[in-house]
């Protein structure tokens, strides 16, 4: 029977998959992972590379770094990344621009974020600092506290993070559309990939999770496989 129970499950199955393509083919056109690079004060050899998630309303909310076994999160930096001694912490919670006069290093120090380039008590009004989870058995956290690390890797069942509440504004796009995720400092490249969870128009009900290949400066969409 063409419209028997097993047809009409098959039917189903090809309706879901072919919205499933539309709309994700949609999603990867409207966010994007941008990296720049610039030359980092440290010296002419350091490069700094910024990593943005570039938004498309201004109410557009960032949420999370993510990495499980299922969806893996790394960042590969070959020739070591800089991390400063000023910065005992692996975020930019550490990253107090009162020291940099005496301590210049501090500003070139690889650090994760989300939205902010300081401590939220510095930051805009209702900004809160990052919070994070790591698998003991695999932390990630080194990566911007070690100088030299080389990889930072999640991708174990308990996963990791570094994320933020709803209700720290750092993580809206606001009107530059885009939020900071991390600064590295190295001498070499860098490329991985990042997964990140989005509340368009900021709707927590509607998050959605992209993963973003990234090499070195550029642009590059991301793919949904969660929403």
């Amino acid at each position: 029977m063409l419209f028997g129970p097993k047809n009409k499950i098959m039917r189903y199955l090809l309706l879901v998959s072919l919205s499933l393509f539309t709309f994700t083919n949609t999603i990867t056109c409207q966010y994007s992972l941008v990296v720049e690079e610039s030359v980092s004060s440290l010296s002419k050899d350091h490069k700094l590379f910024k990593i943005y998630v570039e938004l498309q309303h201004k109410t557009d909310r960032v949420s999370a770094v993510f990495g499980t076994d299922i969806h893996p999160a790394f960042i590969n930096a070959p020739e070591g990344v800089f991390n400063s001694e000023f910065n005992g912490s692996w975020s930019a919670s550490g990253i107090n621009p009162q020291f940099f006069e005496f301590a210049p290093q501090l500003e070139s120090d690889s650090y994760a974020t989300i939205g902010l380039t300081a401590p939220a008590s510095l930051s805009d009004e209702g900004s809160e600092d990052p919070l994070m989870v790591e698998d003991e058995n695999q932390r990630w956290s080194h990566f911007f506290k070690e100088n030299g690390a080389t990889q930072l890797v999640i991708a174990t069942r308990t996963g990791g993070s570094w994320f933020i509440l709803n209700t720290a504004v750092n993580g809206v796009a606001s009107n530059k559309k885009k939020v900071l995720l991390a600064s590295i400092t190295t001498t070499g490249k860098i490329n991985g990939i990042l997964n990140v969870q989005i509340f368009p128009l900021g709707d927590g009900g509607e998050n959605m999770k992209l993963a973003f290949e990234f090499d070195g400066a550029g642009s590059t969409q991301g793919v949904l496989f969660s929403k």
